[in-house]
């Protein structure tokens, strides 16, 4: 018996940190970005994937929030000790804010729900996607699991949760690589220590909030220089938190001589991904190839 599942990656486009603590985000889910789990019967408890082939329970701790999504659903299976061989299949990138972790949680859980005919509900899908996001990070909005599990463009509040914006802003984003691994709970663990001693951080996080809604509004609007604006602020803000890196701060340089409308870093920071705001692809094919000693990878997305 064999049962998979294919699940996509996502950006943050605002509202990375500030959505932690209770303020919006708006984050887009990435198709062309994705992983398929597949569950089939073993020989043990195995897991296949790019970095680890290995005994399940034995995989670097790297792997803990995927540990306990397995632990979990066999519990609920009612069959602790069964052996199973999972394979993940596709790349995302780890540690760069494409929500590898989350991708992988939901496609472990949704597969094997599949697999033992368990017929969770969404919700009791999300709430064990969500834990091992927890156990990955330190401390999860919810963001990445909502946007994962989204076709649309999620708009987030971690009280009212996902809400889908189904609206086009009719420009490009450019997606970069940095080739650099964020850390996302030693980001995360870096802004409480900002927020425990500095009232500009506490009101740096405050305004990103405030920018999540207002690029909502524009985003409706189709207002792209606006939406450009606000990327630019929030990469100030989110750079005065520690988060930004040389490499990040030169990409943000070449973006604008080359005519993007804004660029922020995205995601937990410290590395990562950053995304430019264009008018169109020529524009974000022409920063892509002026940055390629700066970066791994890049994707085009029209959004």
């Amino acid at each position: 018996m064999k049962s998979s599942y294919l699940a996509h990656g996502k950006v943050i486009l605002i509202g990375e940190h500030s959505v932690v603590y209770g303020y919006d985000a708006l984050a887009l889910p990435i198709k062309a970005l994705n992983i398929r789990t597949t569950v089939e019967d073993g020989s043990q408890m195995w897991m296949d994937t790019a970095r680890y082939h290995g005994p399940y329970f034995e995989a670097p701790d790297e792997y803990n929030g995927l540990k306990y999504v397995v632990k979990t659903i066999l519990k609920k299976a009612g069959q602790p000790d069964a052996k199973l061989k999972i394979t993940y299949t596709g790349e995302i990138p780890m540690e760069r804010g494409l929500g590898s972790s989350a991708t992988v949680a939901l496609g472990t859980t949704k597969a094997m729900n599949q697999f033992f005919n368990l017929q969770m509900t969404e919700n009791e899908i999300m709430a064990i996607t969500n834990h091992a996001e927890m156990i990955n990070h330190g401390k999860a909005s919810g963001l990445d699991a909502a946007t994962v599990h989204s076709d649309y463009l999620v708009f987030f509040n971690k009280q009212a949760g996902p809400k889908k914006l189904t609206a086009k802003l009719n420009s490009t984003l450019l997606i970069m690589d940095t080739g650099q691994l964020g850390n996302t709970k030693e980001a995360v663990t870096k802004v409480r220590q900002e927020m425990e001693n500095s009232i500009q951080a506490n009101k740096g996080i405050e305004r990103l909030g405030v920018l999540a809604d207002q690029t909502k509004k524009a985003w409706i609007k189709q207002n792209q220089e606006q939406v450009g604006k606000i990327f630019d602020e929030a990469q100030t803000i989110l750079s005065s938190l520690g988060l930004s890196t040389d490499r990040i701060d030169q990409l943000n340089q070449i973006a604008h001589q080359k005519g993007c409308l804004g660029f922020k870093l995205s995601g937990g920071g410290l590395g990562g991904i950053v995304i430019a705001l264009c008018l169109n692809s020529e524009t974000a094919e022409k920063i892509a190839q002026a940055s390629k000693d700066l970066i791994d990878h890049y994707w085009v997305e029209e959004i």
